[in-house]
C-alpha cells in the first residue's frame, strides 16, 4: 500500500498558496510494527511538514511586509537563519532590502525584516520544553530526550538545553514571556 501525504495551505479567502507532497509511503502490513507510522518514519514527517509551512508563513510574511507601506523595496540579498522549532530546526533565506534614503538619516541602509518576526530563533514551545524537562532531570538527560522524541537533529545538547533553562535569569527575551504565558495558559 501506498500513501502519500500533501500539505495544502489556504489563504483566508479560501484560494491555495501552496501546494506540496511532504512524503510518499510504502507501508505493508507483515506484522504489528509495520501498522502505522515508525518513530523515525513520524520525525522526519513532522520536520518536513514544519520546514514546508515554516517556508511558506514567512514567504506570505514577507511579501506583506515588502509591500506593506505601498512601495515595493529595493532586494538587496540572502543569509541563512535557522530557526529552532519544537519539531525541527528550520533553515530559511532572510531577505535584506535596502531601506529608501532620507536626508539627514545616519540609520541603517538595509533591513533584513525576518528579525521582527523571528527574533531569538528559538520558538517558545521549545524554550518550554526544554526549560521544563531540564527543571525534572539533568540538562545532558532533557537533551536526549528532545532528540528520542522530537525530530531534533542538531543544537540540542546538554549546553544548549541549560542556557535555554537559564535565559529568564540573564535577559527578557519575548520568547521566554511568551514561554510562560504558555505555561500559564496549561495551567487553567
Amino acid at each position: 500500500m501506498r500513501a502519500r501525504l500533501v500539505l495544502e495551505m489556504v489563504g483566508d479567502d479560501g484560494r491555495p498558496i501552496a501546494t506540496e507532497t511532504v512524503a510518499d509511503l510504502v507501508k505493508d502490513a507483515r506484522g504489528i510494527e509495520d501498522l502505522g507510522l515508525s518513530l523515525s518514519e513520524s520525525k522526519a514527517l513532522l520536520a518536513k511538514l514544519q520546514q514546508k509551512m515554516v517556508e511558506t508563513q514567512v514567504d506570505v510574511w514577507l511579501r506583506q511586509y515588502r509591500n506593506g507601506d505601498g512601495r515595493a523595496l529595493r532586494h538587496e540579498g540572502y543569509y541563512p537563519v535557522t530557526s529552532h522549532t519544537l519539531f525541527g530546526d528550520v533553515r530559511l533565506k532572510s531577505p535584506r532590502y535596502c531601506l529608501p534614503r532620507s536626508e539627514g538619516s545616519n540609520g541603517p541602509v538595509t533591513v533584513s525584516p525576518l528579525r521582527q518576526l523571528i527574533p531569538d530563533h528559538v520558538a517558545p514551545e521549545r524554550l518550554y520544553l526544554e526549560t521544563r524537562w531540564a527543571s525534572l532531570v539533568p540538562y545532558a538527560a532533557a537533551a536526549e530526550l528532545l532528540a528520542d522524541v522530537l525530530p531534533i537533529d542538531c543544537g540540542s545538547n546538554a549546553t544548549t538545553v541549560r542556557q535555554h533553562a537559564l535565559l529568564p535569569f540573564h535577559c527578557s527575551a519575548p520568547s521566554w514571556l511568551a514561554c510562560l504565558a504558555i505555561q500559564a495558559a496549561r495551567r487553567q
